[in-house]
């Protein structure tokens, strides 16, 4: 088989027969949804880790207060 003949598996990226349901390399079936084969229109929509960060870096914002005063108002009585 010349190498335009190969498919790449979409978990390890790694070169195999075309056809085959499992990929000898990762032991991962080849259903095209591994990290190295998710097109731009089947890809799931992923928050950017930066609005991950601010996200909880705002409610720890708005949590922390309570939090310091309920404590506060505990070690007071």
């Amino acid at each position: 088989m010349d190498p335009g003949e190969y498919e790449t598996c979409t978990y390890c990226n790694r070169s195999i027969f075309p056809d085959v349901a499992e990929c000898p390399y990762c032991r991962h079936y080849t259903d095209g949804k591994g990290p190295f084969g998710l097109g731009a229109e089947d890809s799931p929509r992923r928050i950017p880790r930066i609005f991950v960060i601010a996200g909880l870096l705002v409610v720890l914002a708005f949590v922390l207060p309570v939090l310091l005063a309920v404590v506060g108002w505990l070690t007071s009585r």
